[in-house]
């Protein structure tokens, strides 16, 4: 099974949005998974950090500005993180610039069968 979750959201000047993809339907894992992050910016300025059940997985890592949805596999900032099933998948973005900036991001989890 695979499953992909996307959106893009505002991130206020000089703002901290601890988890983008709250309320989405999968934002717990709904089976042990190998997952892969896109994302881009409307501009310069968005640091963006993945966490899984609390684990971090990737420091803050700068966003490129593309300012758009992001395109597979070209905007990819990290491929091939194990996610347990019902774990908290968690993307937080730092705004660190004066104004407001768009955050576009896409989630795609492919089941696995790994240990846990």
């Amino acid at each position: 099974m695979n499953v992909t979750m996307q959106d893009s959201i505002s991130i206020a000047a000089n703002a901290t949005n601890t988890n983008v993809i709250t309320g989405q339907r999968y934002d717990r894992c709904p089976f042990d998974a190998i997952g892969n992050l896109f994302c881009t910016g409307s501009a310069l300025g968005l640091t963006a950090e993945l966490n899984i059940g609390g684990s971090s997985i990737t420091p803050p890592t700068k966003v490129n500005a593309q300012n758009r949805l992001p395109v597979v596999p070209d905007d990819i900032l990290t491929q091939e993180w194990e996610a347990p099933e019902g774990k908290l998948v968690q993307v937080s973005v730092v705004n660190t610039t004066a104004g407001a900036l768009t955050f576009f991001w896409r989630i795609d989890l492919s089941e696995a069968g790994f240990e846990q």
